[in-house]
């Protein structure tokens, strides 16, 4: 069942403009995503929570293309990748070692418990990359993976490459039984540059912005997760004091990019030696890491006369 209060993303600002921010909660992006994979639930949290992050981040800035969110490091999750089109299609993936996170989860004790994200990406990076088709319409940041959240990682690549004062909460819901339905959200501020150092003759900008982290922080996980609250309804609870304007709304959905057309033209781009290692009986077979979907050729299709 579709809520309309869910996948969707509200943009705000308070404090006469001084301070801006975004809103995004998911619920049918993440479900379609995970019922994608067969991956245990701790990496179910850990791609939901990614995926909040994701839709959050690009709905930051103005692209015409793709964002994305990867990690690369030694944990048992070795891989995370995220995407969001300009047009709010989503997909993720990842590549992981199921022993070693049951056994991380073991030794720490923590069996059946919500555990952050870091624990099991060990030491490695995270990035940020848009693409809007073409190497001089590429900017990537990249930052080490250092915090205790995924929340902090993020918010420590703003502090370090941006230089913009922000802060974030993520937010997962997991299902208590079998048939219930995962959903994940984030709540970002930033202090625009342009602000300077006061908001009003009579009011310190220092001062404000601690008091929006504040109200940030009281934000519990029962409200975000209301289906009857609203992206409008959980802001005016928060900074209805503060001059909130509520803006523009963005919407998401699950899908891939992934074709029979695409595939064929990077199988037959390989030597045929290259392609005699992957067939089986003649035919080669792919299965895509994101959606799922299976694709299958004949060896004799690929090689190129």
């Amino acid at each position: 069942m579709v809520n309309k209060n869910f996948d969707s993303c509200a943009s705000f600002h308070i404090n006469n403009g001084a301070f801006f921010g975004r809103i995004v909660r998911l619920d049918k992006v993440i479900n379609d995503i995970i019922s994608r994979h067969d991956y245990p639930e701790t990496l179910n949290d850990i791609i939901a929570e990614s995926t909040a992050l994701t839709a959050l981040l690009s709905s930051t800035i103005k692209y015409d293309g793709l964002f994305s969110f990867q990690t690369k490091s030694d944990g048992p999750v070795g891989t995370i990748a995220v995407d969001v089109t300009s047009e709010g299609i989503v997909r993720a993936t990842a590549q992981y070692d199921r022993d070693r996170i049951n056994a991380a989860k073991a030794l720490r004790k923590t069996l059946g418990e919500h555990e952050e994200t870091p624990n099991f990406l060990g030491h490695g990076y995270m990035a940020f990359t848009v693409d809007q088709g073409g190497p001089d319409k590429t900017y990537q940041g990249v930052t080490d993976i250092q915090g205790k959240t995924l929340a902090d990682c993020a918010m420590r690549y703003f502090r370090q490459s941006e230089q913009i004062d922000t802060f974030i909460r993520l937010f997962v819901h997991k299902p208590q039984t079998p048939e219930g339905r995962w959903a994940a959200a984030g709540l970002l501020i930033q202090k625009l540059p342009s602000a300077g150092g006061k908001i009003s003759e009579d009011t310190d900008i220092e001062e404000s912005w601690k008091e929006a982290i504040i109200f940030a922080e009281s934000l519990q996980a029962d409200e975000v997760f209301n289906a009857d609250l609203s992206n409008q309804d959980l802001l005016h609870r928060l900074y209805h004091a503060n001059g909130l304007e509520v803006s523009e709304n963005k919407t998401y959905r699950f899908g891939c990019r992934c074709s029979r057309e695409k595939l064929h033209n990077i199988l037959s781009a390989m030597k045929e030696e290259e392609l005699d290692s992957l067939a089986e009986n003649g035919t080669i077979t792919a299965k895509c890491e994101f959606c799922g979907e299976q694709y299958s050729f004949a060896k004799g299709e690929l090689i190129k006369q």
